[in-house]
């Protein structure tokens, strides 16, 4: 995997919080450049290395590869409070540099009434979505409605106008009470900072292909959060997959060598909406204890649920994915069992899933092929032959169901502790 990098992508498989800031921090050590393509400060990727432990969510977690160019392109809902007060200041007191980071000037900023609205918003949802507020929602909503700041603007002489125009608007339609001079101020103040890493990223993408070099683009959440493709409407705003990297950098998906889907070795979700495989009783507090399992971002504890793997099979299928990469095995141990799940039915008959149908799924039952679990600590385990048989059998039944082989085991949080297979 890290020797023949070329262009990859990594990609969540499910419903994101699948350890993606992690491997995306050692495949990192090996690119030249490392591309954020979609999500915005409603993300969360937990990077744990030599620097220290940080939460970042808007910066790319190459950055702590200082000879890497860090992009953040222009399908990324850019939260500059984010990124300059607490992401910055992480990096800052690790003595970690950001000066190889460039920021597309199309993205489109979330500001202050964005926030205000994604929480007025889920008031009213008869179906509350789980929405972390952060106002990511309501920015690629302008965007699509074509009234979004960008931060081509943010650096532009008329930004001024052009805020004092917008922020009226909202103050008048939503009765808010945003004050022009304090918020020109504050964004007057984030232009001078990032002023010098404003750059055209898809010039730097696709001169980076025609240069050979190894590029990683960083996925942020999972394929079943998919505007289009996920549990719609329990979904993010943008694209997760392989299609968001086209959109956000004009790049369709053959130019991509490797596609690495990751997961973790059960299932996880944050928020609302359907999840087939959701455990109850002792083993589920048993996973949350020992994954740690509370939302990066949101502080919200993750439900945990049985690996699926019929929506880990079409996932792998609609975006091309060559390689998995299967996080956190080590919190099964200690199960006598574990369950996978092989299909869905509904009323007694066999079904599956149905892309963007979140209704559909409610009903669906799951399928599962019980396996023989393990109790020996497989922290210390770099190759794949020394796991305990029965964790062999596991990740091979997850191959052989996909298709696809497991190139990453995860066998613990650190970036040493994994397995390249």
């Amino acid at each position: 995997m890290k020797k023949n990098l070329g262009v990859t992508a990594v990609i969540g498989v499910d419903w994101g919080d699948s350890g993606k800031g992690r491997l995306i921090d050692d495949l990192a050590q090996e690119a030249d450049i490392v591309a954020r393509y979609s999500g915005g400060s409603n993300t969360g990727h937990t990077v744990n290395n030599s620097y220290g432990k940080f939460a970042l969510h808007i910066m790319p977690s190459g950055i702590f590869n200082t000879e890497a160019t860090c992009v953040i392109g222009r399908g990324v809902a850019l939260d500059l409070e984010s990124l300059i007060e607490d992401e910055f200041e992480q990096l800052k007191k690790a003595k970690v540099n950001w000066k190889n980071l460039s920021i597309d000037p199309q993205c489109t900023l979330t500001m202050p009434w964005h926030k205000l609205r994604d929480g007025i918003r889920e008031k009213f949802r008869r179906a509350k979505i789980g929405t972390t507020g952060r106002g990511v929602g309501p920015t690629y909503a302008d965007r699509v409605e074509r009234i979004g700041l960008r931060l081509q603007d943010l650096l532009a002489a008329d930004f001024a106008q052009k805020l004092k125009l917008e922020l009226n608007y909202q103050n008048k339609t939503f009765g808010f009470k945003l004050n022009f001079e304090k918020v020109l101020v504050q964004f007057n103040r984030y232009a001078k900072i990032v002023k010098p890493y404003a750059k055209n990223t898809l010039d730097i993408i696709h001169m980076g292909i025609y240069e050979k070099k190894n590029i990683l683009f960083e996925g942020a959440q999972g394929w079943f959060l998919d505007i289009d493709g996920g549990t719609y409407p329990f979904v993010t705003s943008s694209n997760t997959g392989t299609v968001g990297i086209w959109r956000s950098f004009d790049l369709t998906p053959n130019y991509i060598n490797n596609i690495i889907g990751i997961t973790k070795a059960y299932t996880t979700r944050v928020g609302n909406g359907p999840m087939p495989t959701a455990i109850s009783g002792p083993e589920r507090d048993i996973i949350i204890e020992k994954g740690h399992e509370v939302g990066t971002t949101s502080g919200r504890t993750r439900d945990p649920g049985w690996l699926d793997l019929a929506l880990l099979k079409y996932a792998v299928q609609v975006n091309l994915v060559n390689q998995i990469a299967v996080t956190k095995l080590d919190v099964l141990s200690g199960f006598t069992k574990v369950n996978l799940c092989i299909g869905y039915k509904i009323n007694g008959k066999d079904t599956w899933y149905k892309s963007g149908d979140a209704q559909e799924l409610k009903k669906c039952e799951p399928v599962y092929k019980i396996m023989p679990g393990w109790k020996e600590d497989i922290s210390k385990v770099r190759q794949f032959k020394k796991l305990p048989k029965n964790a062999q059998n596991y990740i091979k039944e997850i191959e052989a169901y996909t298709g696809v082989k497991v190139t990453f085991i995860g066998v613990g949080p650190k970036r040493e502790e994994v397995i390249y297979a």
